[in-house]
């Protein structure tokens, strides 16, 4: 079963104004596969410790970083400790893993492993973030973030009411050596302007020049 929790954007200009949008972020057994792919197994993809930022910027992520500033990429199947991980890449960011993206984000969906554990009073727990411009515009606290084989692991960020978001962040809470790990990110973007009616627009001339 997928958690919930929903932040509503609500006008406040006008005293008519409603919550118009909203971007939901969920956790849960699977999650959709959008139209634009990121698994770290791609050819040429790469590998190791300290990746430039924008090593994907090819497919629309300006920057994806761990939160100490390092970025590592390989496949941790075959190391001690971390054979429940899938026979793949994975990125792994200690203290967390941020995402940037070129243009406005409408879904976004990846698999996340953090060791934060059973949130209590002073540590532990995980939360996954979207952010606009800067500002949170969705948000999921995760109490019992998954380490090990099973579980709910795959985040799921949607949007409607014509909102969006630029910014994706999974920070976990362990008190000792925090560990973030994340895999098979997709994501749609918001469609650049214009674009619908400049092809109606051509539609239409091209239909104009078979009449005559």
């Amino acid at each position: 079963m997928n958690r919930t929790r929903q932040i509503s954007l609500v006008g406040l200009a006008f005293a008519s104004s409603i919550a118009c949008a909203s971007v939901d972020v969920s956790v849960g057994a699977s999650a959709p596969t959008y139209g634009t792919t990121l698994n770290f197994d791609e050819a040429g993809g790469p590998t190791g410790s300290g990746i430039a930022h924008d090593s994907w910027s090819g497919i629309g992520v300006s920057s994806l970083y761990g939160l100490d500033g390092n970025t590592f990429v390989d496949n941790l199947n075959a190391t001690p400790g971390f054979g429940w991980l899938p026979n793949n890449n994975v990125m792994v960011g200690n203290f967390g893993v941020a995402i940037e993206f070129d243009t406005d984000v409408t879904e976004f969906s990846a698999q996340v492993w953090d060791n934060a554990g059973p949130a209590d009073f002073i540590s532990g727990g995980m939360i996954a973030v979207a952010e606009k411009d800067g500002v949170e515009v969705g948000s999921f606290f995760w109490e019992f973030p998954i380490y090990g084989p099973g579980g709910d692991n795959w985040f799921n960020f949607t949007t409607s009411g014509g909102d969006s978001f630029d910014r994706v962040a999974f920070v976990g809470f362990a008190f000792v050596s925090p560990q973030t790990i994340i895999d098979n990110i997709s994501f749609n973007t918001v469609p650049v302007p214009g674009t619908a009616s400049l092809l109606g627009c051509g539609l239409l001339t091209l239909s104009r020049r078979r009449r005559r």
